[in-house]
């Protein structure tokens, strides 16, 4: 999950707009985010209803160096990939 500087969940609009400035990454521990890029929207298989999948990506760098690559559908956050 990630949250806002008041500990707030950030979403993104239909406009691909955070709700609030990243500040936080949960992911095993609470890491602080340094910087980031995005969203970006991902629309699958939209020829196929029972298989289209939306969802936003967007990149969060942590003070310790790593960053992940981030999706948020539905509402929750899933970490697709860790740079270290």
């Amino acid at each position: 999950m990630v949250l806002d500087g008041a500990g707030q969940p950030v979403g993104v609009s239909a406009r691909l707009e955070l709700s609030g400035k990243p500040s936080v990454l949960l992911f095993e521990e609470p890491l602080d985010i340094v910087g980031w890029a995005g969203p970006w929207p991902v629309d699958e298989r939209w020829w196929a209803p029972g298989e289209a999948r939306r969802r936003a990506r967007s990149q969060m760098a942590v003070a310790d160096g790593r960053a992940f690559l981030l999706a948020l559908a539905g509402g929750h956050w899933s970490v697709e990939a860790i740079y270290d």
